[in-house]
Order: structure tokens, then sequence, then C-alpha cells
């Protein structure tokens, strides 16, 4: 099984994608947010591209069946339900809702990876899971981090670290690729406090500058929820073992990739 990283989530190719098992992390805070909204009962997690691709998505809903939720900047989208604050989902609000969620980095990187063979999301919260469904199907692995505005973003690369490091039983290959290696070797250097490590990190200063430090150190606990969101028909959703053998069975990634 090889293992490629992406630094930047606009680096994903179609090609890259297809055939291969692709994890989109944005720690701070997409994925986090979307692990947090489905563990806490949200029906499902729809990303958008943009805002417009939300405002589509949301028409073709009933009202009362979901919410909106997002940033731009790390602040709340004016008339949105729900920031990108993984702390504002909680099962009171999200319980039984799909979410349209539209994020600065994110949704983006999601978007971008719907050629995949299976698409899931991953971050600090879920990194167990999603390493136990990379080694259980088997298949190449697209490690793609959505950065920040097409640039190397630190959290995103020492997740990617972590993911890394177990997949491999952390012993890193000698044929490893150069972003790879950078990633795994952020993580030998930084893992052993996480959360320091993330307050380095631009975006977290961004984000405490804007009174978010607990999300920063929300978003730093590792396999606090052992979820996975599979993406399957335009949507991410808790993955079940029996649900994905059928789709396999009956379905290809581009039926699974319809908008909603």
């Amino acid at each position: 099984m090889n293992v490629e990283v992406f630094l930047t989530g606009n680096t994903l190719t179609e090609d890259d994608a297809k055939g291969h098992t692709v994890i989109v992390i944005d720690v701070l805070r997409t994925s986090s947010t979307i692990v947090t909204a489905l563990s806490h009962g949200a029906r499902a997690v729809v990303p958008a591209a943009d805002m417009a691709e939300a405002g589509k998505i949301a028409a073709n809903l009933d009202q009362s069946s979901f919410l909106m939720g997002g940033e731009r900047g790390g602040e709340k989208i004016e008339g949105y339900h729900l920031g990108n604050s993984p702390l504002e989902y909680t099962r009171e609000r999200v319980a039984e809702k799909t979410l349209i969620l539209n994020t600065t980095n994110g949704t983006a990187a999601i978007a971008n990876a719907r050629a995949a063979e299976h698409l899931v999301v991953g971050c600090f919260l879920n990194a167990s899971r999603v390493v136990e469904f990379a080694l259980e199907k088997g298949l190449d692995v697209a490690i793609v981090c959505a950065g920040w505005r097409n640039r190397i973003a630190l959290e995103d690369t020492l997740c990617a670290g972590l993911l890394l490091h177990r997949l491999w039983g952390g012993r890193e290959p000698e044929q490893a690729s150069d972003s790879a290696h950078i990633a795994y070797t952020l993580y030998q250097h930084d893992g052993n406090d996480l959360f320091a490590a993330l307050r380095r990190c631009n975006h977290a200063q961004r984000l405490q500058e804007q009174g978010l430090e607990e999300d920063v150190r929300y978003c730093a606990q590792v396999d606090l929820l052992p979820v996975l969101p599979y993406f399957e028909e335009s949507r991410l959703v808790l993955w079940s073992p029996q649900e994905s053998e059928a789709v396999e069975a009956t379905d290809t990634p581009s039926a699974r990739t319809r908008v909603v």
C-alpha cells in the first residue's frame, strides 16, 4: 500500500484520487467540525465548495430539515445558523439534522477529492478510526491536507504525520515521497505535545485572536471520537461496513457524487 501526502488541497488531481482511499484533513476546523457533528447525531454533512453551491443545495431541501454552517476568514457567514467551531455542533443543535457546510479551505478540499474510490474525513479526533479504515481497504492512500488558502498549514501536515506514523507502524519506508517525509518528520518532532504545536500554527493564532483558543485545544485531542465520516451521494455520513459493502457492490465513484 503506497501512501502519498498532498500538502495543500488544490494539488490533488482527479487522477491522484481515482482508485485511492483519500483522507481529507482540515484540523482547524472543518474536519473536526464534521467529525463532531456526526458524532452528535447529525444525519449527514453536505460539503459545499462555495456559498453559491451551498445555496443551491439548501433550495432543494425542506427548510426544517437542515442547518447552514460555515465561515469565511474564521468568521460565521452572515445568515447561517452556525459557524465552523466544532463546539457549536452540540447534540442539542444538530441531532437528526442535515448540515450544509461551507468553509474557506476544508469543504473545497473535499469537493476536489470526489473522484476517490473511498473518501473519508480525518483529524486528530478520529485518527485511529481513519487508519483502521485505510488499512482494511488496502488501497493506495492519498492524504490531502486542506491547508489555508492554497498554502501549507502546519496543523494539517502534523496530523498527516500522525496518520503516516500509524499506517507505517512507526517506521518510515525508504521510498517515502518528499511530502510524506516532511509530514512524518514533523510529527516525530512535535507529536508529544500537540496542543503546544498547534498553538504555534498561523491559523491557530488567528483563531486565538478571535477568542477561539478552546477550539484549538479541542481539535488537538487524539481519538476523542471514534467515528468515520464517509462520502457517498454527495454527503458525508457515518461509515457503516455493511452499508459500504452494499454500495461497493452496486455503485461507482461517479455515481456517488451526484448533487443532493
